[in-house]
């Protein structure tokens, strides 16, 4: 049964989505992930699922990043303190906290320790309470529209009834990555592995998945490398095209991917099973590449996509499909088959409200050559994003809440 509430009888669906919209104008275009910045990790897999998930609740952003894995989030310290300065600027948020007016509290958290490994650990969490509560008179002045359309709520209950009814019975987890003698939380990790499980109950007695080997997550790996960036786009073109998910893994950072690499057993066997690049396959290309590029610190570069040709096939038994995509400055062409079509960062209205004008990427140095970084990518899209936070901009997300309360 649902919890029930007390003070002001609303469900507490209605309380965290008025908390949500106050966290939403911190967002303000992507930047929500502000949160993640990398720090020191636990000493056990429990304590840090237990310690990102109280700090959630307490509004700690530094405890949250604290939790997470450093190759994930890498970077969006500078993210952070600006986005909360410029909150903090606009009158969105006051103090420590980003509201005083929406209080979580959990306690009697009970968890499970599953240990896959030397390095991984899924953690389950089962058993606890929650103490919400929301006082809109605590907003600060400029969110005042959020009060007049509320009023003081609270609810308690058990989080076991909580998750039973917002997940269908199944209890909460998250995967846990032992990086440099610390424990931390992986968020790629858990979502590859909620897909594993996922789609092993789906697919049934039909056929069997392969088991997930963990021990590989232990594993030294050899890196693949580019002398420049355009080396890096054809290793990668290389790797997409070999149909090999570890030739593909070992492009990318390796403390990134390495919560990955237990499933490549399941990857490797769906190939066999698919004659994957017989009968069925992907491959891609990338031609007439000309590249810029920014230093961001010693071992980072900004790559920005001036011009490229892209490509990608597909086959499915007897069915070929083509799709191109070329990039020219910040403007984007792609036929699948039904003829171009075109668009331009410089013609988006809120593209420009973001500040965002190029095409880029952002390669990491390793072993004294350059991979692609996806997370260092999306920080800086994100650092971009924050440097180009104007008061318009902020009136206007405030507006656009207002017609909606």
């Amino acid at each position: 049964m649902p919890p029930t509430a007390t003070g002001g009888g609303a469900p507490v669906g209605r309380i965290v989505a008025i908390g949500g919209l106050v966290l939403a104008l911190l967002a303000a275009g992507f930047v929500a992930w502000h949160f993640f910045w990398p720090r020191g990790g636990a000493d056990s897999p429990e304590e840090a699922a237990e310690t990102l998930l109280t700090s959630a609740a307490a509004q700690d952003p530094v405890g949250v990043i604290d939790m997470l894995s450093p190759a994930e989030v890498e970077g969006l310290d500078d993210v952070y303190d600006a986005a909360f300065e410029r909150a903090e600027d606009e009158g969105l948020v006051e103090g420590d906290a980003l509201t005083d007016a929406l209080e979580i509290e959990l306690t009697d958290l009970e968890f499970d320790v599953d240990e896959l490994g030397d390095d991984l650990a899924r953690v389950t969490l089962e058993g606890g309470r929650y103490e919400v509560s929301w006082d809109p008179d605590k907003l600060p002045e400029r969110l005042d529209f959020l009060a007049e359309a509320s009023e003081d709520e609270s609810e308690s209950g058990d989080l076991e009834d909580l998750y039973a009814d917002e997940l269908g019975g199944v209890e909460p987890y998250v995967m846990t990555v032992q990086v440099d003698g610390r424990w931390y939380v992986t968020l790629l990790g858990t979502y590859v592995d909620v897909i594993y499980t996922e789609a092993d109950k789906e697919i049934g007695e039909d056929f069997e998945l392969a088991d997930p080997d963990y021990d590989l997550a232990s594993e030294d790996v050899d890196p693949i490398t580019g002398e420049d960036p355009e080396e890096v786009i054809e290793n990668l073109v290389d790797a997409v095209n070999s149909g090999e998910a570890e030739e593909l893994l070992a492009n990318l950072p390796e403390d990134l991917v390495k919560p990955l690499r237990p499933y490549l057993p399941v990857v490797e066997d769906l190939q066999e099973e698919g004659d994957w690049g017989v009968e069925n396959g992907l491959s891609v290309s990338a031609d007439d590449l000309d590249l810029a590029t920014e230093e961001l610190d010693d071992s980072r570069l900004k790559v920005v996509i001036e011009h490229g040709v892209f490509g990608a096939t597909t086959i499915d038994g007897g069915d070929v499909d083509m799709a191109t995509a070329e990039v020219e400055g910040d403007c984007l062409t792609g036929d699948d088959g039904g003829g171009p079509g075109t668009g331009c960062l410089s013609d988006s209205d809120v593209a420009a409200d973001l500040g965002l004008d190029e095409i880029f990427f952002v390669v990491s140095e390793v072993d004294g050559g350059y991979q692609f970084d996806p997370a260092a990518t999306w920080v800086e899209y994100a650092a971009e994003v924050v440097d180009n936070l104007t008061g318009d901009l902020f009136d206007e997300i405030i507006e656009d809440l207002e017609e909606e309360v």
